[in-house]
């Protein structure tokens, strides 16, 4: 066969490719996947944010005592969802609010947005102002408690403590996307290999095996009805936009300084058995600032509020009446 011979068929057998997975997108696409209602025993919120609009759940009406803002993890499918064994029962003591943050849940997925750490940072300060209207206790999980840890060090008025499960460290967050990452970041948006590398990235199969590996010591938890409940929130409209900025670096965020500035109180509640961000980054951040506190949660992984419910709940509710005690 030519050389002309040969390229034609290349390109026919690339074209025929090509035209697979634009059918297998289209097909996933055209899923009728609706995800339950993330904390059923709340009232719906929208914060409009100068980006596009972020639903949000509050339920209790506890004034006098501080109020808790839980920010989710990034990653698919990440959403209010995570918080759901800790919203109900501490809304019996305090006001809580969980929203979904921009690109993420059943908030706004704008392809447009600035997606960064900075735009995570601005807005959350901005729910709190706008939302919460009092110093929150923030608890928050993983990439979400870098953020939240800027917003402490940044805008301290608004917060008064934090409980930060696993956060992230610079270890697990390098900091620029560099030309690497910009081209990466271009190539999830491509029509048909941005979708079909999404799509495989976020099937249910995928979501299965990082909750059983990574979010949980006992595999169990990792129900049929978690995995349909991620795999629906990763696959609502235009969800690949944030989660594209995120696998391209664009929203890594070095924290390690802010968490040292913190003069608020601040405990970190650590998974034993993590994988994603090991124990022994927790005593890298103590050592940054001898005055938070560390709680050690055995037979756990990343999600340790979810694996030990009843204990962390517990956590929640004995700091921040303490610091309600000290400050009366």
């Amino acid at each position: 066969m030519s050389a002309a011979g040969k390229l034609w068929k290349t390109m026919l057998a690339g074209g025929a490719g090509v035209a697979t997975l634009a059918a297998l997108n289209a097909s996933i696409s055209r899923r009728n996947l609706e995800p339950e209602e993330s904390l059923p025993e709340s009232e719906k919120g929208i914060f409009k944010s100068k980006h596009g609009n972020v639903y949000y759940r509050h339920a209790g009406k506890a004034a006098t005592n501080p109020p808790i803002l839980f920010i989710h993890s990034i990653d698919a499918g990440a959403s209010s969802f995570m918080w759901r064994r800790n919203f109900t029962e501490l809304s019996e003591d305090f006001q809580v609010y969980a929203p979904d943050l921009l690109g993420f849940g059943l908030s706004a997925k704008p392809a447009d947005a600035p997606y960064s750490a900075d735009l995570y940072v601005e807005l959350i300060a901005e729910f709190i102002e706008a939302i919460v209207k009092r110093p929150a206790c923030v608890v928050a999980n993983n990439l979400g408690a870098a953020f939240a840890t800027r917003v402490a060090d940044e805008h301290r008025e608004k917060v008064c403590q934090l409980l930060l499960v696993s956060p992230a460290s610079a270890d697990s967050s390098r900091l620029s996307p560099g030309m690497t990452g910009a081209a990466f970041y271009g190539l999830l948006h491509s029509p048909v290999l941005g979708a079909s590398f999404y799509n495989a990235m976020a099937s249910e199969r995928s979501i299965r095996d990082h909750a059983r590996r990574h979010l949980f010591y006992d595999k169990r938890l990792a129900t049929r009805r978690l995995v349909a409940q991620l795999y629906a929130m990763s696959h609502q409209p235009a969800a690949q936009h944030a989660i594209a900025a995120f696998l391209s670096g664009y929203l890594n965020t070095d924290a390690r300084e802010a968490f040292a500035r913190l003069t608020q109180p601040v405990t970190l509640v650590w998974g034993k058995q993590d994988r994603t961000n090991p124990l022994t980054r927790a005593n890298e951040l103590l050592r940054l600032n001898p005055h938070a506190k560390l709680e050690i949660f055995d037979r756990a992984r990343l999600w340790a509020h979810e694996e030990h419910p009843e204990r962390f709940n517990a956590l929640t509710r004995r700091l921040l009446l303490k610091a309600r005690s000290a400050a009366a």
